[in-house]
């Protein structure tokens, strides 16, 4: 087993902020579909393990496949235990810093990636998404993301960004909320942790570990994998936020993450984050949207008929 994580800070102290923080986010979203919030102070509304609560799309029986651009404009940028506003919420505590950038090297999708950076073993920077709550942990079948850890690093070798999500341990029960953390440096038979490369890193066949006692796993120091994490907790849902972290005990950490993706029932949803969105269809040029638009390399498109061209080209078709 490698060396405890560093991030031992944000393991044991944030704990019960990050609870107060989806109890009132779950309240925040009662104009989606919540009837009440719940007053337990260990656990969100048993409401949560019947409906989706999210901001956006929502587990559909029907298998489909979706890659979403994820750029600044979508994104939120809270401190760290507020509710979130939008779908998507960038968190930070202290000097922590998160920004959507072109590179590092090539990532795995697109030109660019979300760059993270803790300086201090204080901060912390953490970005969520919350469409995905409601979903039945045991309904998941597909967790991946892709890494990139700076060369200038100097945090602990083998930190990265983590995967979080906010789950409800025992659904509809009293208590069970906790925050389940895949990180690469205990999965060693994925491979080691190298520097200056983009890693995938798959979370369904992973080990993780929980920020508080659940059935099967006890709090911080016990590694489980995401199979029996699930056995043990059928009526598991998440019930927050779903993405990366960089916490505390990371000081010094530089890295990068990208594609990060997440499967339920046959469908799933990738996540790209990028610099600026560029144009798919010639549909997304029409009606001004050109002006928002960007072609690969981050040039402006002059008008209309320029954004169209583009695509055509990209996709090898013509008018």
């Amino acid at each position: 087993m490698p060396v405890p994580s560093t991030d031992s800070v944000s393991r044991k102290i944030p704990e019960e902020t990050k609870m107060n923080r989806t109890l009132t986010a779950l309240c925040a979203a009662s104009v989606a579909g919540i009837a009440a919030c719940s007053t337990d102070t260990t656990a969100p509304s048993a409401a949560v393990s019947e409906q989706n609560v999210g901001f956006g799309p929502s587990s559909s029986s029907s298998a489909s496949s979706s890659n979403i651009v994820v750029t600044e404009s979508d994104v939120a940028r809270q401190p760290e235990n507020t509710p979130p506003t939008m779908s998507w919420v960038l968190y930070t505590r202290l000097a922590g810093t998160g920004a959507f950038v072109t590179g590092p090297s090539t990532p795995p999708l697109g030109v660019g990636s979300l760059a993270l950076t803790t300086p201090t073993a204080a901060d912390k920077v953490t970005l969520f998404n919350y469409d995905h709550t409601g979903t039945p942990l045991s309904s998941i079948d597909a967790i991946s993301y892709a890494t990139y850890r700076d060369p200038a690093s100097t945090a602990t070798a083998g930190q990265l960004p983590s995967i979080n999500i906010e789950v409800d341990a025992n659904g509809s029960a009293p208590g069970g909320f906790t925050t389940l953390v895949f990180e690469p440096i205990y999965n060693p038979n994925q491979g080691a942790v190298q520097n200056g490369v983009w890693q995938t890193w798959n979370g369904i066949s992973g080990i993780w570990w929980s920020t508080r006692d659940i059935n099967g796993v006890c709090a911080n120091t016990c590694y489980v994998s995401w199979h029996d994490i699930v056995a043990a907790n059928p009526d598991a849902v998440i019930v927050g936020g779903f993405g990366v972290n960089q916490g505390s005990g990371n000081g010094g950490l530089i890295a990068a993450t990208d594609a990060l993706k997440l499967g339920v029932n046959g469908s799933s949803w990738t996540y790209n984050f990028e610099p600026f969105k560029t144009p798919m269809t010639k549909d997304d040029c029409k009606n001004g949207g050109w002006q928002n638009l960007r072609k690969a390399d981050g040039s402006s498109f002059k008008n209309q008929g320029d954004c169209v061209s583009y695509v055509n080209h990209v996709n090898h078709t013509s008018d």
